[in-house]
C-alpha cells in the first residue's frame, strides 16, 4: 500500500497506498525497527530483499534511482505511525467537514469519529506501506521474521517506490482538498499497478506452502474483525483501489504491457468513472465540470455558511445507492451514466445540510439516477428532496436541515 489520500473538503476517504499506509527513505539494505532485536542472520533479510527487488524490477521494467531500506515494524509501531500520518495529513477543521458530510449523507451514524474509524480499519488491515512524502518503506511483522506475507508485501511496496521515483506520486494531486473522486481514481491506478506486479511476482516465486501461509495470515481474526467493524462506506472505498484498480491496470497490460501503464502515469485518470469504464479513459472522456452557486450559504439565511465542496463521482454515488438497500445491479446501472457532480456542505444554526448538483450523460441516465436517489433517501430516512425535470440531464439533491429551503435555491 502507499499513502492514504484522504481527500477532504467534503467526502472521500480512500485508504492507503500499497499493502498498508505511508512510508519513508533511507539507504540501501534493510533495517530493523527498534521493536525487534537484531537477528544473528542479519545478512539473510538483506539477501531476501535484494532478490525481491531484482525480481520486481524485471517484472515492472523499471530500475530504482535511489535505494530505500525497508524497515520492519511491529503492530504497536504501525499504530503509532498511522496515527501520526493521519493527523499530519488531516487538519482538524478539514476532517470535521468530511465527518459531517458523511453523516449528513447517511454513510456514517450521527456522533461517529471519522478519525477513530479510519485508524481502526487501517490498524487491522495494513501489512506495509510506502510514503512518497517521507521516502520510507515499512513492512509489518508480528514475529519480527520475514515470511511469505512480508515478502509479498515488500514486492508491492517496492513497486510504489519505483512508481514514485519514475513518476513522482505527489504530482498526482492526492492532497487536493476538493477532488475526492479524482484522488480515488488515481489511487486506483497506483494500487492496481502494484497489485498487478505483486500478483505476477507471487505466481513466479511462491510455492504451495507460501500460499497456504499467506492465506492463513489474511484470515487472522484481528484483521477480519477490523474489516467487519468498519462502516461499509470506509470498507468499500478502501477496497476499491485494489480491486477496480487491478482490473483497470490489467486491461492496460493486456493491450500494451507495462509501457501502457507508464503512459497512464503521464495521463492519469480523472474520475472513478474512467476506472469503472476503461473505454472512457481510453477515449479521454473527462468529467463534466459542475459549478454550484457561491452564495448558497448566505441565501439559506442568518447563521448559514458553506463549509467545503467536493466531487462524489460515480463510485461513491453507486455506494450511496447500494448501501441504502438498492440492488447492486440497479445501483450500478443508475450511477453508470454519471457525467459530473459537485457537493457542498452547508452548516447552519440548527444543523447541517448538503447540496449535490449532478449532470448525466443522457436524459435517461438522469431519470434513472433521480428515481434511485429518491428510493435511497427514503431508505436512509434522510430529510430532503430530489430535484429533476424529466427529459433533462441534471439532478439536484437537497439533504438535511431545512432541505425545503435549500431545494428552492437549486436548479431542478
Amino acid at each position: 500500500m502507499w499513502t492514504r489520500p484522504i481527500a477532504i473538503a467534503a467526502v472521500l476517504i480512500a485508504s492507503l497506498i500499497g499493502c498498508g499506509p505511508t512510508s519513508q527513505t533511507q539507504s540501501p539494505g534493510p533495517t530493523t525497527s527498534p521493536s525487534f532485536a537484531p537477528s544473528a542472520s542479519a545478512a539473510d533479510p538483506a539477501a531476501v530483499y535484494a532478490a525481491i527487488r531484482a525480481q520486481v524490477e524485471a517484472i515492472r521494467g523499471l530500475q530504482p534511482t535511489t535505494d530505500i531500506a525497508p524497515v520492519l515494524i511491529d503492530e504497536a509501531q504501525l499504530k503509532k505511525n498511522l496515527q501520526a500520518d493521519f493527523d499530519r495529513q488531516n487538519p482538524p477543521a478539514a476532517l470535521a467537514v468530511s465527518e459531517r458530510t458523511l453523516i449528513a449523507l447517511g454513510f456514517l451514524p450521527a456522533g461517529s469519529s471519522l478519525r477513530a474509524l479510519v485508524l481502526d480499519l487501517e490498524s487491522g488491515q495494513v501489512a506495509g506501506y510506502y510514503s512518497p512524502q517521507e521516502k520510507q518503506l515499512f513492512v509489518v511483522s508480528r514475529s519480527g521474521g520475514i515470511g511469505p506475507t512480508q515478502r509479498s508485501t515488500y514486492a508491492h511496496e517496492f513497486t510504489h517506490e519505483l512508481q514514485d521515483q519514475h513518476f513522482n506520486l505527489k504530482s498526482l494531486g492526492f492532497q487536493a482538498p476538493d477532488q475526492a473522486d479524482r484522488s480515488l481514481a488515481r489511487l486506483a491506478m497506483v494500487e492496481g499497478d502494484a497489485v498487478s506486479v505483486q500478483t505476477s511476482w507471487m505466481q513466479q516465486h511462491f510455492g504451495a506452502a507460501d500460499l497456504t501461509q499467506l492465506l492463513a495470515d489474511a484470515s487472522d481474526p484481528v484483521a477480519v474483525a477490523a474489516l467487519k467493524r468498519a462502516p461499509p462506506y470506509l470498507r468499500d472505498t478502501a477496497l476499491f483501489p485494489y480491486q477496480a484498480g487491478l482490473a483497470f491496470v490489467e486491461g492496460l497490460v493486456q493491450t500494451g504491457g507495462y509501457a501502457a501503464v507508464n503512459a497512464a502515469f503521464a495521463r492519469p485518470p480523472d474520475s472513478t468513472a474512467q476506472i469503472l469504464h476503461p473505454e472512457k479513459y481510453l477515449a479521454d472522456q473527462k468529467p463534466i465540470a459542475v459549478v454550484l452557486p457561491t452564495d448558497l450559504g448566505s441565501r439559506m439565511g442568518a447563521g448559514w455558511a458553506a463549509a467545503g465542496q467536493d466531487t462524489l463521482g460515480e463510485f461513491v454515488l453507486r455506494l450511496w445507492l447500494s448501501e441504502a438497500g438498492i440492488a447492486p445491479n440497479i445501483a450500478s446501472d443508475a450511477a453508470a451514466g454519471w457525467g459530473g457532480d459537485r457537493l457542498v456542505l452547508l452548516e447552519g444554526p440548527a444543523g447541517n445540510a448538503v447540496a449535490i448538483e449532478s449532470v448525466w450523460e443522457t436524459a435517461a441516465d438522469a431519470d434513472a439516477f433521480a428515481s434511485a436517489a429518491g428510493t435511497a433517501m427514503t431508505a436512509r430516512a434522510l430529510t430532503g428532496k430530489v430535484l429533476h425535470v424529466a427529459g433533462s440531464k441534471r439532478v439536484s439533491l437537497a439533504i438535511g436541515v431545512d432541505a425545503a429551503t435549500l431545494a428552492t435555491l437549486l436548479p431542478g
